[in-house]
C-alpha cells in the first residue's frame, strides 16, 4: 500500500469528509474534546491554513489545520497514526506560520497542544525541535447527574437568559469590559447566536439592581458530537463579570444556573478549559463539582528563539 499523499484542504468540498474524520477520532473518550467540532466547522474555509492526507482511494486519513493563527491541530485515523505522517504535518504547519509571519511582519510561532497521557507525541515534538512551555491548560468536566447547588445572588440582582440578538451590543460591551484582551464583535456574537451550537437557555446574564448587565456566562452545545457519537455534552465557553461587580458570587451563580439548565435540557456532561495559572477559577470550578479530565501541555516552535540558538 502506498503511503498517504497530502494536498490543501478544499472548502466546502472536503468539509463533510473532514468532519467525519474528526468525529471518528473523537469517538475515543480519551481524545482531547477541544475545540468542539462546531467551532472547527466555523473556522474551516476562513483561510487556507488546512491540509489533508489521503489514501489510494482519495479518502482522508489525516487532517491538520492552523487554529487562530498559530495553534496546530492534527487528527489521524488509527491506521494512519505514524510518526512520518505527523512529522510531515508539523513541517507543513511550521512553514505556514513562517510564511504568514513574514507576510505580516510578525514573529513566527507555532503552538501544539498535547495531552498529558500522550508521551509518544510529546517525544515526537521534542525530537522535531519544539519546546515545552511551563504553563498548561486544564480540561475539566462535570457530570450533571450529580447534585447541583442552587444559585444564590445578592439582593436585587437577577439571573436570566440573554434577550436575544437585540442584546448583542450590550453583551459584547460587557465582554470587552470583563476581559481586556477580548476582540469579539457584535457581528461575531450574532453569528454565534444563530449557530446550531447555541441554546438561549445556556446564554445567561446577571442584571444589577440598576438594570446594568453585571455578568455573563455563555455555553455551547456539542451538537455534532452529541448527534453522531451519542454524547450529551456542552462547553462552558466563558464566564465574565464586570469589574464593578466582582467578588459577589455572580460568576458562581451563573455557573450553577448553567449546569442546572444543561441538565434540564437533557445533557449529562459539562466541559470547560482553564489555565494552570488561574488558581481562583480552578477553585471555583472545583467547588461547583468539576474535576480534572486531562492536562494539556503546549509544545512551541518560536522562530525568534530558534535564531538565537
Amino acid at each position: 500500500m502506498k503511503p498517504p499523499t497530502s494536498r490543501p484542504y478544499r472548502h466546502p468540498d472536503d468539509l463533510l469528509s473532514v468532519i467525519d474524520l474528526i468525529l471518528t477520532c473523537r469517538a475515543e473518550e480519551r481524545i482531547d474534546p477541544w475545540p468542539p467540532v462546531h467551532d472547527i466547522r466555523t473556522r474551516l474555509g476562513i483561510d487556507d491554513a488546512a491540509r489533508l492526507w489521503i489514501d489510494d482511494d482519495r479518502r482522508p486519513v489525516a487532517f491538520a489545520m492552523i487554529w487562530e493563527g498559530n495553534v496546530f491541530l492534527y487528527f489521524a485515523l488509527p491506521r494512519a497514526r505514524d510518526e512520518t505522517l505527523e512529522v510531515q504535518a508539523i513541517a507543513w504547519a511550521t512553514a505556514w506560520v513562517r510564511a504568514s509571519a513574514e507576510q505580516h511582519g510578525e514573529r513566527a510561532v507555532l503552538c501544539v497542544p498535547v495531552c498529558d497521557d500522550d508521551p509518544y507525541r510529546a517525544a515526537l515534538l521534542t525530537r522535531a525541535g519544539l519546546r515545552r512551555e511551563e504553563w498548561h491548560m486544564i480540561r475539566m468536566r462535570r457530570w450533571l447527574h450529580l447534585p447541583i447547588a442552587d444559585p444564590v445572588v445578592p439582593s436585587g440582582f437577577v439571573l436570566r437568559p440573554a434577550a436575544g440578538e437585540s442584546e448583542a451590543p450590550v453583551l459584547v460591551d460587557l465582554h470587552h469590559t470583563a476581559f481586556a484582551t477580548a476582540s469579539e464583535t457584535v457581528a461575531e456574537r450574532v453569528v454565534w447566536m444563530r449557530s446550531p451550537a447555541y441554546d438561549p437557555r445556556l446564554d445567561l446574564v446577571t442584571v444589577a439592581p440598576n438594570g446594568e448587565l453585571a455578568a455573563f456566562c455563555r455555553c455551547s452545545v456539542c451538537v455534532e458530537e452529541n448527534t453522531q457519537l451519542g454524547f450529551a455534552s456542552a462547553w462552558i465557553d466563558l464566564i465574565g463579570v464586570h469589574p464593578a461587580y466582582r467578588r459577589r458570587g455572580l460568576g458562581r451563580a451563573l455557573l450553577l444556573l448553567a449546569l442546572q439548565n444543561m441538565r434540564d435540557v437533557g445533557l449529562n456532561k459539562a466541559l470547560l478549559s482553564v489555565g494552570s495559572w488561574n488558581i481562583p477559577a480552578q477553585h471555583l470550578f472545583e467547588s461547583c463539582g468539576f474535576a480534572v479530565a486531562c492536562r494539556i501541555s503546549w509544545y512551541v516552535y518560536d522562530e525568534e528563539l530558534e535564531m538565537a540558538v
